[in-house]
């Protein structure tokens, strides 16, 4: 009996500004794509999307890991979680502060305690613990050359406290299907730009940022946080897999959250049981690749 190939999709943000060829995230999603697909050849659906997360979060070229966005005080603070259909495993990790390998913590945190959210302080015992590297997490040369930027033009708020924050955040994320059948989510942010210290967006919210259900499928979204977990719109995405597929799922999803919040706040990909790929938006772009087994090619749409 020949073996079902394994299926992933990933994404790169939802937001504002498309890109092309020229531009270092449209290969980042390629590398990312490829890094998913090499981990699940060796492993399951969950090594997939978390090798292609951690590719991204190294890479510096989107908002999490080293290409993090700031918050208010001019720091780094990431949020990330991993999610395995099997049994509905998952876990989420906010507010991190110790380690760029976000996605690698939340994975540990859900393998090896009975916790489904950590966040703060308490995060950096458990990097270790898990082999991660413990490292100051230092804002990149073009993150505190926006940050300048934003504190500029918004001076006066920024000086009573009042900080307005920015939509603008490209979360990234995959979803997969292993050759076991199993479906699995990872994602990972530094996400809005100007937040508040200490917020926590849907990336470590099980439900909102990610689901996978073996009955349904698997889901990750990327956008305003606060809007998306308002929504549950990961959870709706798979809930919406019940009889359909994928790319129905993802379309059906955005469309509930744009007419119940509005429009240009999020973009969500999917996969369903049968291993067809969705994804669908409300905003401007949203960077996704997949790779098709048929042609033997990763393909990417902004």
């Amino acid at each position: 009996m020949k073996t079902k190939p394994s299926k992933i999709i990933v994404h790169g943000g939802a937001g504002s500004g498309k890109y092309g060829k020229e531009d270092g995230r449209f290969q980042g999603l390629i590398d990312a794509v490829e890094s998913g697909v090499s981990a699940m050849k060796r492993g399951s659906g969950l090594d997939g999307v978390v090798a292609a997360v951690s590719f991204m979060e190294e890479s510096g070229l989107f908002n999490c890991g080293r290409g993090s966005c700031l918050t208010a005080a001019g720091t780094v603070e990431l949020d990330a979680a991993v999610m395995w259909g099997k049994d509905l495993a998952g876990a989420g990790v906010g507010s991190v502060t110790c380690s760029y390998e976000a996605a690698s913590l939340a994975r540990w945190v859900m393998e090896n305690t009975e916790h489904v959210l950590m966040v703060g302080e308490g995060c950096k015992d458990y990097a270790r613990l898990a082999g991660l590297k413990i490292e100051k997490l230092v804002p990149s040369e073009a993150a505190k050359s926006k940050f300048a930027k934003l504190a500029r033009e918004n001076e006066h708020t920024v000086a009573l406290n009042l900080v307005k924050t920015f939509r603008t955040g490209d979360t990234v994320g995959a979803v997969a299907l292993g050759t076991d059948g199993i479906p699995a989510a990872a994602v990972s942010t530094g996400g809005r730009w100007m937040k508040l210290p200490g917020r926590v967006g849907d990336s470590a919210i099980l439900g909102a940022g990610i689901f996978a259900d073996s009955r349904l499928g698997a889901a990750c979204a990327t956008g305003t946080g606060e809007e998306i977990i308002r929504s549950a719109l990961s959870l709706r995405a798979c809930e919406f897999m019940r009889g359909k597929d994928a790319r129905t799922a993802a379309r059906r999803a955005i469309g509930f959250i744009s007419r119940l919040r509005g429009r240009g706040n999020a973009g969500i990909i999917t996969i369903d049981m049968r291993g067809g790929v969705g994804a669908s938006f409300n905003t401007e772009a949203m960077g996704r690749a997949w790779f098709d087994h048929q042609r033997e090619k990763v393909f990417v749409r902004i």
